[in-house]
């Protein structure tokens, strides 16, 4: 009989760089993403990070992490036929209107064969599979916020976090960074050697080829919570899976967006269940976590081949070095 676990993890993050996660652009500043909470009867505006975007950072290193098995290490190119299922599989798919026979053809061996559609779901033509892996936003340690991060708080524990007299207001926590610079690229001669952008409009000559412009953050320093759990409970394989892929992100952790650029760097702290309570995993990862890691990685190696079937996939002889 296959045992089934439920995961329940709350992390902390603490800022080492600016956080950046916009949502849109007024002038030439990019603002950063609110939630609006309550605070007491007062409604107040926090910077956040939405759930989505860490589910989207996670399901990008549950994939490169099973590519790379998959691959040799990068030594073999994994080729699709199909390059719907490679989104999904990277982004989740998409739905749209197609025969719904046809598509469950396609996803049944895909759910049956990879733990990461499983655990975090996906959508093709008419069909969805839901994900059993919940994620909440990610929001500061503010004034405004001690109440609704109380439970993540205390499961954190008294010795990690600030006093919550020292959490900071929100409006604070909000700084201009910059001035940044983006390049145009239609008048750049040196991304010009494949593809000819088209005449420059007359008048447009003598522009500057950079564009200068500003963008909200949240400042190193500041403390950041937000919790994982299951909505449904893993198998063996998948909490392997779920767990390889935090291993992976906890190497360089980073929240938000132009990590490349320096920005976004955090340190991680972990507290939660999994049948055993999880520390940080500089502690150690509990003795039944690195047995579903270890048997989610031999199971890559040892079902190679009915895997990139399952996908539609194959590997080249050529060890051309590429993922």
């Amino acid at each position: 009989m296959t045992t089934l676990t439920n995961v329940n993890l709350t992390l902390a993050y603490l800022a080492e760089q600016p956080i950046i996660h916009t949502e849109e652009t007024i002038g030439n500043i990019s603002k950063i993403k609110k939630m609006r909470v309550l605070n007491g009867a007062q409604p107040s505006q926090v910077p956040a990070l939405s759930g989505n975007s860490f589910r989207g950072q996670l399901r990008d290193v549950l994939a490169d992490r099973m590519f790379e098995v998959l691959s040799d290490s990068g030594q073999r190119r994994v080729v699709f036929e199909d390059n719907a299922v490679y989104g999904l599989i990277y982004s989740g798919g998409t739905l749209g209107g197609a025969s719904e026979e046809r598509l469950a053809q396609k996803i049944k061996p895909l759910a049956d064969a990879l733990p990461m559609i499983r655990l975090m779901g996906a959508a093709f033509g008419n069909i969805m599979l839901p994900s059993k892996l919940a994620v909440t936003h990610v929001m500061p340690c503010a004034q405004e916020t001690q109440e609704i991060l109380a439970t993540a708080q205390a499961a954190l524990g008294a010795d990690l976090l600030p006093p919550v007299k020292d959490w900071p207001k929100a409006r604070d926590l909000i700084f201009n960074d910059g001035p940044l610079t983006r390049k145009d690229d239609r008048r750049d001669p040196a991304r010009q050697r494949f593809a000819d952008p088209g005449s420059v409009p007359e008048g447009e000559e003598a522009q500057r080829q950079q564009m200068i412009y500003y963008v909200e953050c949240i400042p190193s320093g500041t403390w950041l919570l937000h919790q994982l759990y299951t909505k449904y409970p893993l198998d063996e394989l998948e909490v392997g899976c779920l767990f390889d892929g935090l291993r992976a992100w906890l190497k360089s952790p980073s929240l938000g967006g132009r990590s490349a650029a320096g920005y976004g760097q955090v340190r991680a702290y972990i507290r939660g269940k999994v049948g055993q309570d999880i520390k940080h995993p500089e502690a150690g990862w509990p003795s039944d976590v690195t047995s579903a890691m270890d048997k989610y990685q031999t199971h890559l190696k040892d079902n190679q081949q009915s895997l990139l079937e399952a996908m539609q996939a194959k590997a080249s002889e050529a060890s051309d070095g590429k993922a």
